[in-house]
């Protein structure tokens, strides 16, 4: 190839590249969750769209589910005025910042015990924003051994099983919740938890910043936990879509 055909080959190269640039075909990888969004089938109720999204995230297409009511997203999230007093503070909601979940519980009682998971879903946009741990009620229990269903109090000896065995248990779950995870992963920080007898990994957005004379309770910026016990249960917050408006 002569020099000045080269010449015509890397200018022409160069276009194509600032051309790119300039309509955004050429992106840097995302140093943020993408949320998968599971639930946009339009021919689903919105029952249904919370529905895909929380058996999505367990990978379980046959998860048994009952919807509860729709609720605040506590204590994982709250957003508003807050006004400092003696015994504490107050916090003023703002319309534009209140968020709504769809509460949901698992029919199946976990490990045989006297627990369930429940489930939250973003109002708006059908996506996870939690999965607890909750103890039945004592009427739940006789309900139960009405139906000849008895469940065995929590013991108070967890197991404990190593680091690398909760993380890859952690991982198997927040790789359906974030498309991108492998691009984020290393922004996770470890901790061990409940003297050792739980694992977290918890991502938090630092640099998101909420309107002047506005805060968030526990954290004014989009996090994600994942909690992993020794029983091999999870907790699990991600508060990303809550923070869009």
């Amino acid at each position: 190839m002569s020099m000045k055909a080269l010449l015509v080959v890397i200018l022409l190269i160069g276009i194509v590249l600032i051309g790119g640039y300039s309509l955004g075909l050429f992106k840097p990888k995302e140093a943020t969750p993408r949320t998968a969004n599971t639930s946009q089938d339009s021919s689903l109720s919105n029952e249904e769209k919370d529905m895909v999204s929380i058996r999505s995230f367990m990978a379980q297409s046959n998860l048994e589910l009952t919807f509860i009511n729709s609720d605040l997203p506590m204590p994982y999230f709250r957003v508003g005025k807050v006004t400092k007093m003696d015994n504490g503070e107050n916090m003023e909601k703002v319309d534009d910042w209140v968020r709504k979940v769809n509460v949901y519980d698992q029919k199946n009682l976990i490990n045989g015990q006297c627990f369930i998971y429940e489930y939250h879903a973003d109002a708006r946009n059908h996506n996870l924003t939690a999965v607890i741990i909750r103890g039945l009620r004592p009427n739940e229990v006789d309900t139960l051994k009405k139906n000849g269903t008895t469940c065995v109090a929590n013991s108070s000896n967890m197991p404990r099983i190593t680091k690398a065995e909760a993380e890859m248990i952690a991982m198997y779950y927040l790789k359906r919740a974030i498309p991108n995870l492998d691009q984020i992963k290393n922004q996770f920080t470890y901790s061990l938890q409940s003297n050792g007898e739980a694992h977290e990994w918890l991502w938090e957005d630092k640099s998101y910043k909420l309107p002047e004379g506005l805060e968030g309770r526990p954290y004014s910026y989009p996090t994600i936990r994942m909690t992993v016990n020794g029983d091999k249960t999870i907790s699990y917050w991600n508060t990303e879509s809550l923070f869009q408006n």
